[in-house]
């Protein structure tokens, strides 16, 4: 059986900050609500203070006022800037994971069959049903493809050897189930 697509890629820091940002805002486990909801306790906890028992004070409700629209504007930026550094901080842990195992920047093969994908590499190789898909997302550079397993194939668009990148994902959804998801990679400045 020959593969419909083929792609070798070496996973570099690049990849694995695309793999990690797509990962992060795909399983976020502190939802933005509840800095928002954060944001309306200070407001309130502000309010009460400059109160000082007088709930009615004009005073005191502009002020709460005034914070409550300052900390709702800055949740977004907050949020942002967490998750900015939680990526940095994953982005390192995988890097040195990788080097340390001798993965770093080694090629992988993925082969895409009419019934399953298979990865290569120089230890060996392993081949995964298209039920195993959790999550397809593509972004800039790269198609990655999420598996049950935890496991992640990281595809650069540019390393297609056999097949249009632009086809894939049209047609792992149809094998899947899933649907594709595109994401922009938020800014990278250190």
């Amino acid at each position: 059986m020959e593969p419909i697509f083929q792609v070798e890629t070496a996973h570099d820091t690049d990849a694995y900050a695309h793999m990690i940002a797509a990962h992060y805002i795909l399983h976020q486990k502190n939802p933005i609500w509840v800095l928002y909801a954060l944001a309306v306790v200070l407001a309130l906890a502000i309010w009460w203070i400059a109160a000082a028992g007088n709930y009615a004070s004009i005073r005191a409700l502009g002020t709460g006022i005034f914070c409550l629209a300052v900390f709702l504007l800055a949740v977004p930026y907050v949020d942002r800037s967490a998750a900015k550094r939680v990526c940095r901080r994953m982005e390192k842990q995988v890097v040195k994971a990788a080097r340390k195992n001798g993965a770093y920047g080694k090629p992988i093969r993925y082969r895409f069959f009419d019934d399953h994908l298979d990865a290569a590499d120089s230890a060996g190789s392993s081949d995964t049903p298209y039920d195993q898909i959790v999550d397809l997302v593509e972004t800039d550079g790269y198609l990655l493809v999420f598996l049950k397993s935890g496991q992640c194939i990281l595809a650069r668009k540019k390393d297609f050897t056999l097949g249009d990148p632009a086809a894939l994902f049209p047609f792992l959804a149809q094998r899947s189930g899933k649907t594709p998801r595109t994401f922009q990679m938020p800014g990278r400045g250190r």
